[in-house]
């Protein structure tokens, strides 16, 4: 990862209150053994616990995605996507992603940052070659973090179509599905309820603190695509229950909250 290609980066924009306008490899330093990882402590606070506490990985749901396969199912990308471009934003935003948690994990968090697995892109019409999770083929028009092999992965057509709406797609949707991934080494009491706004919100605090770190450019525009993308992929209700999206408000509400409060505002318990 090379800090002047970082610093040439376009990410997200959103410079005012959010609206509904629009609406390691084994070999990675970083890695540690599970029970390293395991231990987590709320960042300091007057509110967060001296304790550390044993993690289990949420198992709610076999993959957590990030936006509703049958909507997404209903739609094809026009085919004017600039794959090559497309892909290098991709691989801009993993970079991005990983870079900022690898530096910034302690200053939350105990044990050591062990960053998922990056399938990446799959094509989910061919089952054939699809990445499995706990033995099912990952479906097409969604994006996925997997327990199972601790991985990311997204699918082709829900990139190229968002990627209509705007460049910075893609950096939502792998931020919040690393979001995911880090929610996996929290301890119970750090995970929300409202699993996926949670992620959405840690998506967030790390675009926003590459753009504090100097690591991220905003474009004119970004606020809309931001806004139109979080709106594309919200459920049509309120959130109800563990695994809902939860409705544009919602999922811009929480996207706002990392974006203003950090990683601190994603922690329950830890705002008001």
């Amino acid at each position: 990862m090379h800090p002047t290609r970082l610093a040439g980066l376009v990410a997200l924009a959103l410079v005012g209150p959010l609206s509904l306008a629009g609406c390691g490899g084994d070999d990675d330093d970083s890695a540690s053994d599970p029970e390293t990882v395991a231990t987590v402590t709320v960042p300091p606070s007057p509110a967060a616990s001296e304790t550390t506490t044993t993690t289990e990985p949420p198992t709610e749901s076999v993959t957590t995605d990030t936006t509703d396969t049958t909507e997404s199912m209903t739609i094809a990308p026009t085919g004017t996507v600039d794959e090559e471009e497309l892909a290098g934003d991709i691989d801009s935003a993993v970079a991005i992603t990983d870079d900022w948690w690898q530096r910034h994990w302690k200053d939350y968090f105990t044990g050591r940052y062990t960053p998922p697995n990056v399938v990446g892109l799959y094509d989910g019409y061919d089952e054939a070659s699809a990445p499995t999770c706990f033995g099912e083929s990952l479906p097409p028009g969604n994006a996925f973090y997997c327990p199972d092999g601790d991985y990311v992965a997204w699918d082709k057509t829900l990139l190229e179509l968002g990627y209509e709406i705007g460049d910075a797609w893609p950096y939502l949707i792998i931020a919040h599905e690393w979001g995911h991934a880090i929610q996996a080494d929290l301890s119970m009491e750090l995970q929300s309820e409202k699993y996926e706004l949670q992620a959405d919100c840690l998506a967030a605090a790390v675009l926003y603190g590459q753009e504090a770190d100097g690591n991220l450019t905003f474009e004119d525009g970004d606020e809309k695509e931001i806004v139109d993308g979080l709106n594309f992929i919200a459920d049509e209700v309120p959130w109800g229950m563990s695994g809902d999206h939860g409705d544009s408000f919602q999922r811009i509400e929480a996207f706002n909250l990392g974006r203003t409060a950090g990683v601190p505002g994603c922690l329950p318990g830890m705002t008001n």
